[in-house]
C-alpha cells in the first residue's frame, strides 16, 4: 500500500546509516503482538485514540491561517499514525477504528487523494463510520463531498481537477448511495469544462444528467448554449455537402 511506501521513502532518504540503525531497533508492535487478537488490538486502539484526541485538541487550539494546520497534518500527524494504520490493515481485523477514519480525513484535507481514496476504499469495505461531528455522513458522502469541493476550487483557480473528477464519477453516480445534489455537481463541472473545450455533445450529456439528478442545478442557460452550438454544427455540415 502506498502509505507504507511513503514510510520506506522517508527512511531511505535519511541514508544508509539511518536505515541500518532503524533495522536494529526493536519493533514497538507488530501484527504478531499488539494486533494479534481483537482483544489486544482494542487495547492498543485505546492508546492510539488517546494520542489522537490530544492531537485533535492541538489542532483545534491552533491560531492563524489554515495553511499552518495543514502543514502540521501533513508533516507530523499523518506520519505519526501511518505505521499503526498499515499494521491494522495487514492484521485482517475489522472493528470500529476512529484513528483510521481520522487519518483518511487528514489525507483529503491535505490533498493527498491517491492515499486518501485507497484508505477510503478500505474503510468503506469495513463499514467504518465517520466521526460524530460529521453529522451521520458516511465515508462515501465525505469522500464525494471533499473531492468535488476541491475540484470546484481547482477549476476556479484555472487548474485541472482531473483525473480525480472523472475517475470518481462512476462511484458517485451509480455505485454509491448519495443525495442527488452530489453527483449533479460532478456532472455539472464536467459539462462546464467540456463547454470550454467546445465538446458540445459531451457537455450537453453531462449538463442534462446534472439537471435530471437535481433540477435546481442551474444548467438551463448552458444547456441552451450547447444545443445551439450543436445545431449550428449540424447546419454547417449539411451546408457543406
Amino acid at each position: 500500500m502506498s502509505l507504507a511506501l511513503a514510510h520506506k521513502r522517508r527512511i531511505l532518504a535519511s541514508g544508509g546509516a539511518a536505515l541500518a540503525a532503524a533495522a536494529a531497533l526493536p519493533v514497538a508492535y507488530t501484527p504478531g503482538d499488539a494486533l494479534s487478537s481483537p482483544a489486544n488490538a482494542r487495547k492498543h486502539l485505546l492508546l492510539q485514540e488517546a494520542a489522537l484526541d490530544q492531537d485533535l485538541e492541538r489542532l483545534s487550539a491552533m491560531k492563524g491561517a489554515l495553511a499552518g494546520r495543514q502543514l502540521l497534518k501533513r508533516d507530523e500527524l499523518l506520519p505519526k499514525y501511518q505505521d499503526y494504520i498499515q499494521r491494522y490493515i495487514e492484521s485482517g481485523l475489522n472493528f470500529p477504528n476512529r484513528v483510521l477514519v481520522q487519518v483518511m480525513v487528514w489525507l483529503f484535507d491535505t490533498d493527498q487523494f491517491e492515499d486518501g481514496l485507497e484508505l477510503a476504499e478500505f474503510a468503506i469495505a469495513q463499514g467504518q463510520q465517520m466521526p460524530e461531528r460529521f453529522k451521520r455522513r458516511d465515508v462515501q458522502t465525505f469522500v464525494a463531498d471533499a473531492l468535488i469541493e476541491w475540484a470546484y476550487a481547482e477549476y476556479s483557480a484555472n487548474r485541472s481537477p482531473e483525473p480525480y473528477l472523472s475517475d470518481l464519477l462512476p462511484r458517485v453516480d451509480g455505485e454509491w448511495n448519495l443525495t442527488e445534489q452530489i453527483p449533479s455537481k460532478y456532472h455539472k463541472l464536467i459539462g462546464m469544462r467540456a463547454m470550454e473545450a467546445e465538446q458540445w455533445e459531451t457537455a450537453l450529456k453531462h449538463l442534462e444528467r446534472s439537471t435530471e439528478l437535481y433540477p435546481k442545478a442551474g444548467n438551463d442557460t448552458r444547456i441552451e448554449k450547447c444545443r445551439k452550438a450543436l445545431a449550428k454544427q449540424v447546419a454547417a455540415t449539411s451546408g457543406a455537402q
